[in-house]
């Protein structure tokens, strides 16, 4: 009775053993295999048959060294157990990760010790493990190592290269016009030519360099072990020739450029974020003198890059405490004798230096996010000030202000117009937009709907700098353009011996013709006013009529221009 109640036990035991998904190996005291679980089986490939009697050691990958295993039996030894992770080799060869707990036991029986390790099979958990340190390290579009791994690996190329004495150098790398590409065919393609570039570039280095995606389209390489400038010029030049190369979409040949900036270790800086700045200078550098080419960093770039630095932060203290005012310079129809329209025209009063005119901070604000804010400012203030002097009876025209290309592609234009003329309880039809040709030129498809929303809301848009470009007139169509303005540099001409009439006058032919108001600006002399006239334009603007007043003097000036 009681041996039957002995094997009922084992059977039980076995069932229990079989039961769990955890491979089980128990050996006896010359750690020779007595039993292996089906669970066991499973993940190593083998059965009971082919490992009895041996030592698990059947079972290892050879990943881990002898003093990994000593270390282990001592630990055994020591505390009757061990756990963690190691490299299991399957019968067919395949290697793969397993967490293992090996525990001593001892029979009192036999009078003699065993070891039994329960183990799972974790190649699933180390996949994903991996998935996930690759994705907290790379690029997802492009494969490229991350911000997180450049740091990392620049940490590593600056200590050996302090440590033997060597030289490293970072080249900022931003892509050339790469905006008109997302426009023009949308970001999906995009997307293929910054795949494509990415993988020419890691081709161009060595294996032992690195090529890291930063942003949109900014690149970092770093060439490491530097002996001298040619190396480092070669590997620019081979940079340009790939970039450069026309590629087709839509059946159209399409050309970007890149810009590189290069600081070198330790000449230009001893610590990473340093290096990096630096090598960023120098490629805003390379982008002033013409873009599609590289600059060596230097002292000089840096002094620049600082003061525009503390400019930006200037300009931003400026809208933030209101600092900007308006002059207002009429528009005047000749044909009725009438101010119909006012311009108005930013100035920043600036704490430190006074008066400041537009031209001194406008591009400087159109290369950041600060210029959305600074628009909408004035977009403010000039409906208001419209607004008081409907309500005083003073004025009653229209006033024109000028947007950027990059608000209505990038920021809420419509938003701050409806803003702007609910706060103000101003009509849209006494507001006009003005936006240069060159930026209308760039506008994308998506954007129309924003220029369609704004002529329906009644606002008048102008396109100013008219005739430098190359506008389709479905274009202006397209875009419910109300207005044309004469670039200035025609209007200056006029007073030469070769001047721009024809082009003058095929403008105002066209406005005609196509039923949009044109304006001449920038009239300064009565040479220009008399030609103007005689080629029937009736729309002017320019010293020669008035010059931009603030509000007190636009008033006084209004009263007498009647008189």
């Amino acid at each position: 009775m009681q041996n039957i109640e002995y094997k009922s036990t084992l059977a039980l035991y076995d069932d229990i053993l079989d039961s769990t998904n955890e491979g089980i190996i128990v050996t006896n005291q010359e750690n020779k295999i007595v039993k292996i679980n089906k669970a066991c089986e499973q993940i190593t490939g083998y059965n009971i048959e082919e490992v009895q009697d041996k030592n698990p050691k059947l079972f290892s990958s050879k990943k881990t060294d002898s003093k990994m295993f000593k270390a282990i039996w001592k630990q055994i030894a020591q505390n009757g157990y061990w756990i963690g992770e190691l490299w299991n080799r399957h019968k067919d060869g395949t290697v793969y990760p397993i967490i293992i707990k090996i525990h001593k036991t001892f029979d009192q029986v036999s009078n003699s010790n065993f070891y039994y390790a329960v183990f799972s099979d974790i190649s699933l958990q180390q996949e994903s493990k991996d998935e996930l340190f690759h994705l907290a390290y790379h690029d997802p579009l492009t494969n490229l190592p991350n911000r997180l791994k450049l740091k990392a690996q620049l940490e590593y190329v600056v200590s050996n290269s302090k440590r033997n004495e060597l030289k490293f150098a970072i080249l900022f790398l931003d892509l050339d016009n790469f905006k008109t590409v997302n426009d023009t065919l949308g970001h999906a393609y995009g997307d293929e030519v910054l795949i494509s570039l990415a993988n020419k570039f890691k081709n161009i280095v060595r294996t032992n360099d690195m090529v890291a995606r930063v942003g949109g389209d900014e690149f970092i390489v770093v060439l490491s072990d530097i002996t001298n400038y040619m190396f480092i010029e070669r590997v620019c030049k081979k940079i340009l020739a790939v970039v450069n190369k026309p590629f087709k979409a839509s059946g159209k040949n399409f050309h970007i450029g890149v810009s590189i900036g290069i600081a070198i270790y330790p000449n230009n800086g001893d610590d990473i974020e340093k290096l990096i700045h630096n090598a960023d200078a120098a490629m805003y550098h390379a982008k002033e003198n013409g873009k599609n080419n590289f600059e060596f960093f230097s002292n000089e770039m840096n002094l620049k890059l600082l003061a525009y630095s503390q400019k930006e932060e200037s300009l931003v203290k400026a809208i933030e405490e209101d600092e900007f005012v308006i002059d207002f310079q009429p528009e005047i129809d000749l044909s009725t004798n009438e101010v119909f329209s006012l311009e108005a025209l930013a100035r920043w009063n600036s704490k430190k230096d006074g008066l400041v005119l537009p031209g001194e901070f406008i591009s400087d604000l159109e290369s950041t996010k600060h210029i959305f804010e600074f628009e909408e400012l004035i977009l403010k203030k000039a409906c208001t000030q419209l607004s008081k002097w409907q309500k005083a009876g003073i004025y009653n025209g229209t006033v024109s202000v000028n947007i950027s290309g990059k608000h209505l592609e990038h920021g809420n234009i419509l938003k701050g117009v409806k803003d702007a003329l609910r706060d103000s309880n101003l009509e849209a039809k006494f507001l006009e937009l003005e936006f240069s040709e060159a930026d209308v030129m760039k506008i994308s498809s998506k954007t129309l709907n924003v220029l369609s929303e704004l002529s329906e809301l009644g606002i008048g848009l102008a396109i100013d700098d008219f005739g430098t470009g190359f506008t389709s007139f479905n274009y202006l169509r397209e875009c419910s353009i109300s207005r044309l303005k004469i670039d200035k540099s025609y209007i200056d001409s006029l007073i030469e011996e070769e001047s721009d009439e024809d082009i003058i006058k095929t403008i105002i032919d066209l406005g005609t013709n196509m039923g949009i108001s044109v304006i001449a600006e920038g009239i300064e002399v009565p040479k220009q006013d008399e030609i103007i006239k005689k080629n029937s334009c009736t729309k002017v603007q320019g010293y020669f009529y008035a010059r931009p007043m603030n509000p007190e003097n636009f008033e006084t000036w209004y009263k007498t221009f009647y008189n």
